[in-house]
């Protein structure tokens, strides 16, 4: 059990875990997510970056035991969204299947909806935009709230990456956010979220994971 983080909450919290798995057709993988489901009891799931699709990626999910499940098949051996749910627990309506982000209504039982993003960026930045627009477009056409969450291979200031300084693109990343009223929700914990490289001289690291809401889902989770 140490060996695994547990993120605490309040009994009654809505609990969602999100993990860029880089491949998830590996059996050690696949015990560590089952350890991690284990302690933490999340009620919603997601999976990106899992690398597979058809078949295969059936095989996985029913090893996988969540009750209810949705994804965004892989494009030959990258990206793929995958995201699981408990159907006794939240009622989850898929709204859109998109190549870098699975959105749907989600509600506890007796509760009111709001929504959820799962995203996975892509690193051409012409797909990136188009997210963005796609995401731009939900938001002023919902008005529910609204949280989304996940790798948007971006970060928001120069300090959260080391190596190159992509300032535009930070820029760009934070005029966005500003333009549709989006609040960074923050973090705990290490301060990057991808680390890679085999020695000092190459290691990079980044903080690409953000989970960004609306004032009404910042609102309804004061």
């Amino acid at each position: 059990m140490d060996r695994f983080p547990y993120f605490m909450s309040r009994k009654t919290a809505l609990r969602i875990m999100t993990w860029n798995v880089q491949g998830a057709d590996n059996p050690a993988l696949l015990n560590m997510l089952n350890e991690l489901v284990k302690v933490n009891n999340p009620r919603v799931l997601v999976l990106m970056e899992t690398h597979i699709s058809g078949d295969i990626a059936q095989r996985v999910c029913d090893r996988i035991h969540f009750s209810g499940k949705t994804w965004v098949e892989a494009e030959g051996f990258s990206r793929g969204i995958w995201l699981f749910w408990h159907y006794e627990i939240v009622n989850i309506t898929p709204i859109i299947h998109h190549s870098q982000h699975i959105t749907i209504e989600i509600a506890k039982r007796g509760e009111l909806p709001w929504y959820i993003s799962a995203v996975y960026a892509s690193l051409d930045t012409l797909k990136k935009e188009e997210l963005w627009e796609d995401l731009e477009i939900f938001s002023r056409t919902n008005d529910r709230p609204w949280l989304t969450m996940g790798d948007f291979n971006v970060t928001r200031f120069l300090h959260e990456r080391n190596g190159d300084k992509m300032r535009r693109r930070c820029n760009r990343f934070n005029s966005w956010l500003e333009k549709n009223n989006l609040i960074d929700l923050d973090y705990s914990g290490l301060d990057f979220t991808l680390s890679i490289g085999h020695s000092v001289q190459t290691r990079k690291w980044a903080r690409l994971d953000q989970a960004i809401c609306n004032s009404s889902w910042r609102t309804m989770f004061a």
